[in-house]
């Protein structure tokens, strides 16, 4: 506690300096005192270690809780996260995923001995303190992942002489990149990726001889990659892509870097062709370009590159063949080439590969077939070549080794049957396949698979009928609309838990809807147009309120709209079109606010078309069709009489007593009135005028003696009997 309370007295007195300048032999003194206590005493570092603590930990930081003041000088070094020499000196501070949300204060510098300094993902900001200059003894310096801003204080590491890593990816630094690292003779890691420098990479760059690992991604520098890169012999990572923007295209001088294993120059602006000389990286494992504007030929003498494994030249105007001589390539387990102009075949060799898993070709304008065997060595997890010209069967054997993730085939002219063996690739996630020619039954297992996602065969010539057993607690997308399935949906559909879209519109299914479909509370959106479905909508659509979105048109649908159909909260669009739907419109549709399509034309709906609220949306379109309705600018409506479709109350009215009379009342009188040379003197008044409006039914202006009841009546049916 006395060496503490020194410590403390030392620093007021060390930040009263100026007050000492009338006697600098005193001042000396303190100050020599100062750095003796902190060269000599082992609670020094202690003090220090607690005002990091102070600063790092913000208002709404936390952590480092067992950093507390103790007795013991060498308490410290229990710390979580540090590290102590036998002098109780700290010589490596390791804070990580720590949610501190500070700041780094001054007093870093007073841990003369740090070996390694890692403070990451600790959403600290700020700028680096100048007194981290005094760190001369590090090696690592990381302090990635943060919030830390401003340039890059590159002098911070002119005396950091045996520093080997330094690691800023994920600030946000900015301005030039720091030239004062030129002379760090044994850095071997240098990480400056996703902040936001800008310029271009300094030349000098090429002089840190010591480099491994050089990682500018990510950032907003320009000008042209400088060849002199090329000399780094010792380089084995080099990534330079992302978000930069660069001018011209990749220096032939990088097929110098023998150590290279990993060259990533994707989304980076790059014009040219690329360097044959690439094909001269023996040690290279990784190749990406990706996202460029490249263009020409594919070197064949990549196929030299023999431990390539990674190889992505998506995204670019590549033209031509891919080449015969990839054939050698057989360590490659990647292969994307999508998005360019390529074209020709798809060499067989590439079925041959031993270690091919992913071959992604979309959007190009590739011809013939898949190679037979492709997925013959039981390794193959993502194949799509969607939107090509390919033609043929699907390989049986893609999914041979169980490890198919990704079939992708739509937009092409496939032709013949899906293999059975699909049905039991339970590894599947995605299947897509629409718009091809592909016929026949669709697997039953397809349906069953536990993994899959995503089912689309739409667009096709697919037949039969759906299985009776479905299940599958992924799947979430089931379109098979735009082919000739026919049959029922069968209820077991109700078991697909996460099914959020279903489409069958467009195929030839009849029956009843099963109600089990709306106990699914995912299903956010159902299209079954075009088809035979019969019956009502069932009234358990109306519990299904995660709807945005129906489709029942142009079906043989009858009955009436589900009274509850406003439980629908978030249904955007409703078309029940060319149906054979009867009775009301239901009031409640005006107070969907998430309506905004709605498509009730070609029913026989009845009455006056609800008004207010939503309604108001609706162009009189959405009804057309439906002779019996009435806008709601019509004061009489007829059609709400109908006895056929109106309720029992309103069909009593007219078999009342009143009306009966009413209506032999009239006929009497026709009979009873005189030619037209006549003229009836009994009758004063317009005689039998009956009002119907609204079911009210009303006799009125009648000034006729003749009227049942009177004697003159009696007399005159006597008469006429």
């Amino acid at each position: 506690m006395v060496i503490t309370s020194i410590y403390s007295i030392l620093v007021i007195l060390y930040k009263m300096r100026s007050f000492f300048t009338c006697n600098r032999l005193h001042f000396t003194l303190i100050i020599f005192l100062f750095s003796v206590c902190f060269s000599t005493s082992r609670c020094g570092d202690l003090e220090v270690l607690l005002k990091l603590k102070s600063s790092m930990i913000g208002p709404k930081g936390s952590g480092m809780d067992d950093w507390k003041p103790y007795l013991s000088p060498a308490a410290h070094c229990s710390f979580s996260g540090i590290s102590c020499d036998q002098d109780s000196r700290v010589i490596s501070l390791n804070v990580s995923h720590t949610p501190l949300f500070g700041f780094i204060s001054p007093e870093i510098g007073l841990l003369n001995k740090l070996v390694s300094l890692t403070l990451a993902a600790d959403s600290l900001t700020g700028m680096l303190p100048m007194e981290m200059a005094n760190l001369t003894s590090l090696k690592v310096l990381n302090v990635s992942n943060n919030v830390f801003y401003g340039n890059f204080p590159g002098e911070i590491t002119l005396r950091m002489t045996q520093l080997e890593i330094l690691d800023t990816y994920n600030n946000n630094f900015s301005g030039p990149l720091p030239t004062e690292l030129v002379n760090l003779k044994n850095l071997k890691i240098l990480c400056l990726g996703g902040n936001y420098f800008s310029g271009p990479i300094p030349d000098s760059y090429s002089e840190i001889q010591s480099l491994e690992f050089l990682g500018l991604n990510g950032n907003s520098l320009t000008g042209k990659i400088p060849a002199r890169l090329g000399r780094l012999k010792n380089l084995r990572k080099l990534f330079v892509g992302y978000y930069n923007a660069f001018e011209g295209g990749i220096p032939e001088e990088l097929g110098s870097l023998s150590s290279l294993q990993r060259l990533d120059m994707a989304n980076c602006n790059l014009t040219g062709e690329i360097p044959k000389s690439l094909g001269l990286l023996k040690n290279l494992e990784a190749l990406f370009l990706h996202i460029n504007q490249l263009t020409g030929n594919i070197p064949s003498e990549l196929s030299d590159l023999v431990n390539l494994k990674m190889l992505d030249f998506s995204v670019n105007k590549l033209t031509g063949e891919i080449p015969e001589s990839f054939s050698q390539l057989t360590n490659i387990s990647l292969i994307n080439l999508f998005k360019n102009k390529l074209s020709g075949g798809i060499p067989a060799f590439i079925g041959d590969l031993p270690n091919i898993k992913v071959f992604q070709i979309w959007e190009n304008n590739f011809t013939s077939e898949l190679p037979k065997n492709l997925g013959q060595n039981g390794k193959l997890e993502v194949l799509d070549v969607t939107s090509n010209q390919l033609t043929g069967p699907i390989p049986r054997d893609l999914c041979k080794g169980g490890k198919l993730k990704m079939l992708v085939l739509m937009d092409n002219f496939f032709s013949g049957p899906i293999p059975e063996e699909l049905g039991a690739c339970k590894s599947l996630v995605k299947v897509r396949i629409q718009k091809n020619l592909f016929n026949g039954t669709i697997p039953a297992g397809i349906f069953n698979l536990p993994l899959v996602q995503i089912i689309e065969v739409s667009n096709n010539n697919f037949s039969g009928e759906l299985p009776s057993n479905i299940s599958g607690d992924s799947l979430g997308i089931l379109d098979l609309s735009n082919n000739k399935i026919t049959g029922k949906i069968p209820p077991s559909i109700g078991n697909l838990k996460s099914l959020q879209t279903l489409f069958l519109g467009r195929n030839s299914f009849q029956g009843e809807i099963p109600s089990e479909i709306f106990d699914i509370d995912a299903l956010s959106k159902i299209n079954i147009t075009s088809n035979n479905f019969s019956g009502e909508i069932p009234t358990s659509i109306s519990r299904c309120t995660s709807l945005s979105s129906i489709d029942f048109s142009q079906n043989s649908l009858s009955g009436e709209i589900p009274e509850d159909i406003g439980s629908l909260k978030i249904l955007s669009t409703l078309n029940l079109a060319h149906n054979r739907l009867i009775g009301h419109i239901p009031n409640e549709i005006c107070s969907m606010t998430s309506l905004v399509i709605l498509n009730l034309s070609y029913n026989s709906f009845v009455g006056r078309i609800p008004s207010g609220g939503q309604c108001f949306l609706f162009k009189d379109s959405s009804f057309t069709g439906n002779p019996n309705l009435c806008t709601p600018s019509i004061v009489s409506c007829p059609a709400m009489l109908d006895p056929l479709q109106d309720s029992g109350q309103t069909r009593g009215k007219f078999c009342s007593p009143v009306f009966v009379v009413a209506v032999v009342a009239l006929a009497t009188v026709l009979l009873l009135v005189p030619s037209r040379s006549q003229t009836c003197h009994e009758c004063e008044g317009s005689v039998g005028i009956i009002h119907l409006e609204k079911t009210t039914l009303e006799l009125t202006d009648v000034n006729c003696s003749l009227i049942p009841g009177s004697r003159e009546f009696q007399e005159n049916t006597s008469k006429l009997s």
